[in-house]
């Protein structure tokens, strides 16, 4: 592993230590590239742009008052840019939550509580491809299984696809069909993998293929190929290449704990971390970079722990767990380590040391989910948005350029920000 400055160390709480420092104009005068929503410390959610030049609140209702019986969680952008979801907590009773799944336009006019419950709590949401429906992954009243709802973004009737648990899925880019990865969390049970037809009736076709130690299948952004792994004839774990209806066409990678994996927006790029170590969730491991065509692949062989392309497909950012005690303490801060990786050339370049805040880092463990219904990437490739703790440990969004060039600001006090997608 890399180790880190004591100047960048010194610099952990309060984001990093760059050469250029960002003009206080550039925010203003500089091209922007969609927006951003975010949850403030205050609780409520809003949309900006990545110069904070026009912040609009999507909720006012969390107060001093308030902020102890309602939250909001997991903004979530529509594919066009145009609605943002998020789930709404409040406490109605000592041991009794509510839940409602809202939509908001980005201008802030229009606010719909789309689905409503006592007994389901919602903890994943990711948009149709359509921008029609949104799937949500939610406990269930019996709270022994997940279930996986569509929600008409009009506020229509929802309808519940599937149940099982774990619960991973992929929509199929025209939004008529998943792809899932459920079941095997209690002793002596197997996952599976199926798909589910979307028509007037949910069909579901069980594949024969039995599954390795992974997460979320990826299908193509292109609908022509599907990410998942298989077990070999001779036991041994791989990612494997599927067509659209699951055929498998070629063997990937072999591994021997876990993978995860994730498409570029091309259709033909694709990223795998071979986990190395056994977790609870998520891979941790040698970052890959491959292609349908089997071309030669990109390796970062370090510890990587989560990844997003950028959405030209050129670059892909990574993250790299560190953990640093300090001389005159004796708790350790972690920490991660931010690298954009060039494809091309297949040289990474520091971009931010930052201790992450819960509400980021819950994205790495689950990034092959959480990648295909939230980016941190603007729309132009050019910026990332996190959200880190920063001096006197106050939770706060910062914007920071993939150049690597000139340092990250302030974007504003939050605890989790997510990029549109255009």
């Amino acid at each position: 592993m890399k180790k880190t400055s004591l100047l960048v160390l010194a610099f952990l709480l309060a984001a990093c230590n760059f050469q250029v420092p960002q003009s206080p104009a550039l925010r203003f005068i500089e091209r922007k590239s969609g927006l951003i929503a975010y949850i403030g410390n205050d609780g409520n959610v809003y949309v900006t742009d990545q110069g904070a030049t026009s912040t609009t609140p999507l909720t006012e209702d969390v107060t001093e008052a308030t902020r102890s019986q309602i939250a909001y969680q997991l903004p979530t952008w529509s594919p066009d840019g145009s609605r943002v979801a998020f789930v709404r907590l409040e406490q109605t009773g000592a041991d009794s939550l509510s839940a409602e799944l809202m939509v908001a336009d980005t201008d802030g006019d229009t606010l719909a509580s789309v689905y409503a419950s006592e007994t389901e709590l919602p903890f994943y949401i990711n948009w149709s491809p359509d921008n029609e429906n949104i799937g949500i992954l939610s406990t269930t009243a019996s709270r022994q299984t997940l279930a996986l709802q569509s929600i008409p973004a009009s506020g229509e009737a929802r309808r519940v696809l599937d149940t099982g648990s774990p619960f991973y899925w992929s929509w199929s880019p025209d939004g008529r069909a998943m792809i899932v990865h459920k079941n095997g969390a209690a002793a002596g049970t197997q996952s599976q993998l199926s798909f589910l037809k979307l028509d007037d009736e949910v069909t579901e076709f069980v594949m024969d293929e039995i599954p390795a130690s992974f997460q979320a299948p990826a299908w193509s952004p292109d609908g022509s190929f599907i990410l998942l792994t298989t077990l070999s004839e001779n036991g041994s774990q791989q990612i494997v290449l599927a067509d659209a209806a699951g055929s498998v066409q070629k063997t990937i990678a072999e591994f021997e704990v876990n993978a995860s994996f994730a498409w570029a927006a091309d259709g033909e790029q694709f990223a795998y971390i071979l986990g190395n170590e056994q977790l609870q969730n998520g891979a941790l491991g040698p970052l890959h970079v491959g292609d349908v065509f089997g071309s030669e692949e990109v390796i970062v062989d370090e510890d990587v722990a989560g990844f997003f392309w950028s959405p030209d497909g050129g670059e892909i950012a990574y993250f790299l767990p560190q953990v640093f005690t300090p001389e005159d303490s004796s708790e350790q801060v972690f920490y991660l380590e931010m690298y954009i990786l060039d494809v091309a050339s297949s040289e990474s370049r520091l971009i931010a040391t930052f201790q992450p805040t819960q509400q980021f880092f819950s994205l790495l463990p689950y990034m092959d989910q959480y990648h295909q219904s939230v980016t941190i990437w603007s729309p132009d490739s050019n910026n990332l948005v996190i959200a880190f703790i920063a001096s006197g440990g106050v939770p706060a969004i910062a914007i920071v350029p993939a150049s690597g060039v000139t340092e990250p600001r302030l974007l504003a006090e939050g605890v989790f920000a997510a990029w549109s997608w255009k």
